[in-house]
């Protein structure tokens, strides 16, 4: 897909509500080189396998922590905020959203929703619309200032603060606040170190230090190139594991043209013993994980999915083609940006929150919701908050 086209790729955005990252130049492609073997008959099993299996404890523990910050002086009702949402047909922004709705209704806000169906045109109607309405605060998701630059640079001249999840910033920049995750990380460094961190973590582990991984990378979005350097970095601290091949993909191959780059790479490497998706949606709209069962190797590979969807974790269930999640609860960024909002509002500094957003893995045997549930955090964030705003 063209970076200058007006309208994005509504899988892509599942990524993106995944993952909108960081470093431009971290495109797609290239691969992993495995160090030699030394000193012992399987050193990789030794030195890898044997570092990262002890890690998986604290990948099933996960990296959330409970939401901190100082009292708000006493949120105000009534406000009028608009949540202009990359795209609303995908499952990430529905639960976004949830959260969103939630936390406003506590607030007694009055939450506008405008769907910008991944077109960067709408992007820009929607904030305009918003601050045709007086709105009192903006609130994006998972498109970055510059798909519609114009409008930030109108909301700021009307002095209304824009929150944003998962978007990167001008320069200078037009955002009042970008939400920030655990240990105040930003998206991009969160993304990167934890949720494509502890994907690789758990293949390693799972391979036993002997991991021949395929790699699947979105190349036409910002959010989606990301994950493969935090990747990468785990691998190369394991002497036996190499990303054997690097499946890039623009998000117009999204579904069969996909599925048949899986099988490709499947057939050119019959080594591969596991596999791990850019986000959940590659592995099943996009048919990642049909492309593993026609190669009659699924049985044999480590799947590793994305963020946790719904869909994704109907295929953990069934062993029919994904195995574990790096899971993600969006509702939580929710919470997180309208706290910020309402601390924006009455003059105090949103970086003095801890949001505690983090990851967590899941597979069969931990972690996984209910069939027909998407992934949820552990912590009570909701309490959490409600007690942050003298509600409880």
């Amino acid at each position: 897909m063209n970076r200058d086209t007006t309208k994005l790729s509504a899988v892509s955005v599942v990524a993106i509500g995944l993952l909108v990252l960081t470093l431009t130049a971290c495109g797609g492609g290239g691969k992993s080189e495995s160090g030699p073997e030394t000193g012992s008959a399987n050193p990789a099993k030794e030195e890898g396998g044997g570092k990262f299996t002890g890690e998986l404890a604290a990948l099933y523990k996960g990296s959330f922590k409970p939401p901190t910050g100082p009292p708000l002086k006493k949120p105000v009702p009534g406000k009028d905020v608009w949540f202009i949402s990359v795209g609303q047909s995908v499952e990430t922004a529905q639960n976004l959203t949830k959260g969103l709705e939630a936390a406003a209704h506590t607030l007694e806000w009055n939450l506008h929703i405008f769907d910008g169906k991944f077109e960067s045109t709408r992007f820009l109607t929607g904030i305009q619309q918003a601050i045709a309405a007086k709105a009192e605060g903006i609130i994006i998701f998972a498109f970055d200032c510059t798909a519609a630059k114009a409008g930030f640079e109108q909301a700021k001249a009307a002095g209304i603060p824009v929150v944003a999840i998962e978007g990167r910033d001008c320069n200078p920049g037009l955002f009042t606040y970008s939400v920030k995750f655990v240990d105040g990380q930003t998206y991009s460094e969160y993304l990167e170190n934890g949720f494509a961190g502890d994907q690789a973590k758990w293949i390693v582990a799972k391979t036993e230090g002997d991991a021949k991984t395929i790699l699947t990378v979105e190349t036409d979005t910002y959010a989606t190139r990301i994950a493969q350097p935090g990747i990468e970095r785990v691998f190369d601290k394991c002497p036996g594991c190499e990303i054997v091949d690097v499946v890039d993909f623009v998000g117009t191959e999204f579904g069969p043209p996909l599925q048949e780059k899986i099988e490709q790479a499947l057939n050119q490497y019959p080594e591969a013993n596991s596999f791990i998706a850019a986000y959940d949606a590659v592995m099943t709209g996009g048919g990642g994980a049909a492309a593993l069962r026609a190669s009659g190797r699924l049985g044999e590979m480590q799947v590793m999915g994305g963020e946790g969807s719904a869909p994704g974790v109907e295929l953990i269930y069934n062993k029919a083609g994904m195995d574990a999640c790096s899971g993600i609860d969006y509702a939580w960024d929710g919470y997180a940006a309208v706290t910020a909002l309402a601390r924006i509002f009455l003059g105090q500094d949103p970086n003095s929150d801890e949001s505690g957003i983090g990851s967590q893995v899941c597979d069969s045997e931990h972690n996984l919701p209910p069939k027909g549930e998407s992934y949820k955090a552990p912590i009570n964030y909701v309490s959490a908050y409600e007690k942050m705003w003298g509600l409880k």
